[in-house]
């Protein structure tokens, strides 16, 4: 199990990781760091599990396994009305401790005019530059 302690030589290791593939995606936060909190030391909410793995006392690797929300979208084709709502869920969603939301939309589905108007509510498409592996629990 990671404590505290590790998190330095995680943030080494992701800096390093972000360097060589170009990227710049965070760390998030792990653990309640507020002295006054009566759950400090402990994970966030958002943070189920994390682990880390040590070699000789040496962080050597961390899977973080956090919380994430999927939206799922009915709107019987009125996508102008449906995106408007991203900001007033992304909203409520942060003052519920949320950090993130993701949406998958069929291919079929991911037209130019979609993606923009998704994008213009602060979505941001990924799977150019990610693939996107699932499995069930």
């Amino acid at each position: 199990m990671m404590e505290p302690k590790d998190l330095p030589g995680i943030w080494r290791m992701a800096d390093a990781q972000n360097r060589r593939d170009g990227t710049s995606y965070p760390i998030p936060r792990i653990f309640e760091m507020d002295s006054t909190h009566p759950g400090f030391g402990q994970l966030v909410p958002n943070v189920p599990l994390a682990l880390v793995v040590e070699n000789n006392k040496r962080v050597r690797g961390a899977f973080i396994c956090t919380r994430t929300i999927e939206v799922m979208g009915v709107a019987g084709g009125d996508m102008e009305f449906a995106a408007a709502h991203i900001p007033m869920m992304a909203d409520l969603l942060k003052r519920k401790g949320y950090d993130d939301l993701h949406t998958f939309v069929p291919m079929s589905r991911a037209t130019e005019a979609h993606c923009k108007l998704l994008e213009a509510f602060g979505m941001t498409r990924l799977d150019h530059r990610l693939a996107h592996f699932y499995r069930e629990t």
